[in-house]
């Protein structure tokens, strides 16, 4: 038993005596281009770590999204939500700066509500992705301010559509392009 409490304040003492960055949280305003479009929220927590290791981070975006469905007989734009739940590595070690890989995992779902060559059109599209990698690069401005473009895609897992909505009409694969604005706390 006294092995194990030696142990034990052993480990103690070493996290304690490591030289950590302090916890940091930016919260950003953004813009995703792809299908769908969203704009909204997302807040990036910054776990201290060793200064001479890769920087990582969770990312949690909460947006709006909207979807335009234009074909032959068909026109119109759904509106819903996408939620993103995903990590962030920085490639520069000991900076949350520059250079930048994550992926997310992704829920979106639009609903469609409108009239269409005189007719009612509505319906639901709703999908999921464990494939939804960007690079980019994070710009400090200023102390607390940053710029973050970014590109990627999304390999989208489409659930069954509903009403007048067929899945068909969207694609599984989709090229995005994003910004982020962001205020570091």
């Amino acid at each position: 038993m006294r092995k194990f409490i030696y142990l034990l304040a052993l480990i103690s003492a070493g996290a304690f005596a490591q030289e950590k960055q302090k916890d940091v949280v930016t919260i950003s305003a953004n813009y995703t281009f792809s299908e769908p479009s969203q704009y909204g929220l997302s807040v990036e927590f910054n776990k201290g770590m060793k200064p001479d290791t890769h920087m990582a981070s969770w990312i949690l975006n909460v947006g709006y999204g909207q979807l335009e469905l234009d074909r032959a007989h068909l026109k119109t734009t759904g509106d819903g939500f996408v939620v993103e739940l995903g990590t962030r590595n920085y490639f520069k070690k000991g900076v949350r700066e520059g250079f930048y890989a994550e992926n997310f995992i992704t829920h979106g779902q639009i609903k469609f509500d409108d009239v269409v060559n005189g007719e009612n059109f509505k319906g639901k599209y709703s999908y999921w992705s464990i494939f939804n990698p960007n690079v980019g690069y994070k710009i400090q401005l200023t102390k607390n301010l940053s710029i973050d473009p970014s590109v990627g895609f999304n390999w989208k897992w489409e659930v069954k559509g509903q009403d007048d909505i067929d899945n068909t009409y969207f694609d599984n694969f989709v090229f995005k392009a994003g910004v982020k604005l962001g205020y570091t706390f």
